[in-house]
């Protein structure tokens, strides 16, 4: 059953060259020539004085429902868990610069985001949230070097402030880095005990590799926090699998909606713990309500077919 441990769905915290560099970084690898047109960057009302924007820690905090909070335990730290549509409707109800930066990274209008924070840069430049959002844009864009860049930039200005020590780990992880992610997880949730994501990630992480006994308790004390979150219970189901606790992964299953458990992502685990549990005809009836698995998931999809109909 080793070849069939349940996969472990990472969450992201939080992201390449654009349009709109930053200034600092566009004076940076300006080349010098002749002419005029050399100062054609500067404009006329960098001249004036301008008041920087300090960072404002409930500023840095995404204010959802009660319901959604409910739903996603990291909601307030990430937007990372919302769908499409909400991402939409949440970027027609601000007006804060890095906010809106946020949402049009994960949106994918990478364009837009930094136009925004090209615009923004003079009041923002000595804000630790604004250089922590870049370096979250070049994540999501794939480009780990620039997300490196920004996200210590970001550490600069405030050595204590835990989203960027996060995110370096998010970043190292998906590099393979996994020592160098595990510290800064670990580096992270010591800043603050009351972080969710952090805290949440580095389980993941214990539980990727199979340390069960230090990823459960982290777990179950996220559950408690939102019940009714989607990630963190099936996390914690997953760690049950792998425990060999079939039941309690079960009763954990039981009590998603049918959409829920739709996805591959939970569906599949849910059919095994099933199964594993003599219980064959409702693991096939779950894993034939399963979404089509594509990318990374469909070869343990396959396994796991072929695990439930033998």
């Amino acid at each position: 059953m080793k070849r069939l441990l349940p996969l472990i769905i990472l969450l992201s915290a939080c992201s390449t060259a654009t349009n709109y560099p930053s200034r600092e970084i566009a004076s940076a690898k300006k080349e010098v020539s002749v002419g005029e047109d050399d100062f054609g960057w500067v404009e006329q009302l960098d001249f004036g004085k301008k008041s920087e924007e300090k960072y404002r820690a409930d500023k840095d905090e995404f204010d959802f429902s009660s319901t959604d909070e409910s739903a996603h335990a990291l909601i307030k730290e990430s937007l990372s868990s919302l769908p499409a549509a909400k991402l939409e409707e949440t970027a027609g109800k601000t007006d804060d610069p890095i906010m809106k930066i946020n949402i049009k990274c994960y949106q994918g209008k990478f364009d837009e985001a930094l136009k925004i924070a090209d615009d923004q840069y003079v009041k923002y430049r000595t804000n630790t949230s604004y250089w922590n959002q870049l370096g979250t844009c070049y994540f999501l864009k794939s480009d780990y070097a620039k997300a490196i860049l920004f996200y210590n930039k970001s550490r600069d200005l405030d050595s204590k402030y835990i989203p960027p020590v996060n995110n370096l780990g998010v970043v190292y992880q998906k590099q393979g880095k996994f020592q160098k992610a595990l510290a800064a997880f670990k580096l992270a949730a010591d800043l603050n005990t009351f972080a969710v994501t952090p805290t949440y990630n580095l389980a993941q992480l214990y539980l990727r590799f199979g340390t069960v006994g230090k990823a459960l308790p982290i777990f179950q004390g996220l559950l408690k926090r939102s019940p009714k979150d989607i990630d963190v219970g099936s996390a914690l189901a997953s760690a049950n699998l792998i425990k060999g606790d079939y039941q309690s992964a079960v009763d954990i299953y039981s009590r998603f909606d049918k959409a829920t458990l739709a996805m591959p992502s939970v569906g599949l685990n849910y059919a095994v713990a099933l199964k594993l549990l003599n219980r064959p005809v409702d693991a096939q009836t779950v894993l034939g309500n399963v979404t089509a698995s594509t990318g990374a998931i469909s070869e343990y999809a396959q396994k796991v077919d072929k695990f439930i109909r033998n």
